[in-house]
């Protein structure tokens, strides 16, 4: 007997053939479908392969179906994480009543401002306000914080935004460049976005496991609160090399990504998030020594913590978010779930054992045969309080639940 069709499907390939991988991950989350026709094709890889020629892969499969997504340090599907340099997952979603647009804005580092601006307008010429919009940034060409402010704020009226910054193989920070998915098209220095509304219920939750270690840093030199020169008086940089390992020349030695930085949280504690929001080193301008910060916040007189990350919170954390999910609806299963989880909570670690710790007890929780896809972000984005923030270390979730429970 055939299986039931669900209405969504996820496929994932470790192929080293970027078209190969393409088409078998495709072909696996199109065959949960039953035969429907995807409403909409979401991609996470890694960044071993060309881009564009993965992307023609699925597509060869999906056909003209609209596409986003985005590369990442690695994929996360059901009670899996692979970080290896070359990994796809597909989710295939024919959910119905689905109401689906992708929209994208480039060249976004040249002028976050103007962009943030544009992407509003085009959600706002959306013939109905969406649910929920997902988003797929650069984390390394621009101030994603600022931009999700501006962004915010062009918007007539209030919608949840929640994704994850784009991520690669871990290296260089000056060498770094990510990719970001819009309807088979594979392009940097972007922002792509996902429209979602009509027969869906999206709920959003956000969680860290970093505590903070009671050492504070005070940002004395800063341009626009992104590029640090100074803490405490001192070259930017000098002060962070005392936290990696050797006489470090550059970022690089931050593989591990020690370097974590608490700022506190303008409105004060969150019930189960916290009182800061995390913030990490991304890359070094080798001329002045200083430090962009994504995520912005970082002004002159501005008080920073430095923060240790705690596998057993990350877990007790994760779960604790799944339970809040869960508990805005009783007995029902999610539809699908998109994890954006950091790179710094991955193997570099939690090792062997990052699904045990950040994605197996999610599932556990919200039900080991739910559609689930993800990827490992340099940065995520999620609302605490109803305003969307720029976090790093955390897992920001969501669940898309049917608007409609019908009784049996």
């Amino acid at each position: 007997m055939a299986p039931n069709p669900r209405s969504a499907g996820v496929g994932k390939s470790v192929r080293r053939d970027p078209h190969e991988a393409g088409v078998e991950a495709a072909t696996r989350a199109l065959g949960a479908l039953g035969g429907a026709p995807p409403g909409l094709v979401l991609v996470f890889a890694t960044t071993g392969y060309d881009q564009q020629r993965l992307l023609d892969g699925v597509r060869q499969v999906t056909g003209a179906a609209p596409l986003s997504g985005c590369s990442g340090e690695g994929v996360i599907t059901r009670a899996d994480s692979d970080e290896r340099s070359h990994a796809v997952a597909v989710m295939a979603i024919a959910v119905p009543g689905l109401e689906i647009r992708t929209l994208q804005v480039t060249g976004v580092s040249k002028d976050p401002a103007g962009a943030a601006a544009a992407l509003a307008g085009q959600i706002a010429a959306s013939p109905r306000a969406p649910g929920v919009v997902l988003l797929f940034a650069d984390g390394m060409t621009f101030d994603c914080g600022s931009f999700l402010a501006e962004l915010e704020r062009r918007l007539p009226a209030p919608v949840p935004l929640v994704g994850g910054t784009a991520g690669t193989e871990l290296g260089s920070f000056s060498q770094w460049v990510t990719w970001q998915y819009h309807d088979g098209r594979a392009t940097s220095d972007a922002v792509s976005a996902v429209l979602l509304g009509g027969a869906v219920v999206p709920e959003l939750a956000v969680n860290h496991g970093c505590e903070a270690m009671g050492l504070e840093l005070t940002v004395t030199r800063s341009d626009n609160g992104s590029m640090v020169s100074e803490f405490d008086g001192r070259p930017a940089f000098q002060v962070l090399r005392e936290f990696l390992d050797g006489d470090a020349p550059d970022l690089s030695a931050n593989e591990d990504l020690h370097l974590v930085l608490g700022l506190p949280l303008a409105e004060g504690r969150v019930e189960g998030y916290g009182d800061f929001l995390v913030r990490a080193p991304m890359r070094m301008d080798p001329a002045t020594g200083a430090i962009f910060f994504n995520g912005g916040g970082l002004t002159e007189g501005r008080r920073l913590q430095v923060v240790r990350r705690d596998v057993d919170q990350m877990r007790e954390s994760a779960t604790r978010a799944a339970r809040e999910l869960a508990g805005r609806h009783p007995g029902v299963a999610p539809l699908l779930m998109l994890q954006f989880d950091c790179t710094g909570r991955g193997r570099v670690l939690c090792g062997e054992r990052t699904a045990e710790i950040v994605v197996e007890p999610l599932q556990q929780v919200l039900g080991a045969d739910v559609p689930w896809i993800g990827f490992h972000t340099f940065g995520e984005i999620a609302p605490l309080r109803g305003r969307t923030h720029y976090h790093a270390c955390t897992a920001a979730l969501c669940a898309l639940y049917p608007a409609v429970i019908t009784a049996t």
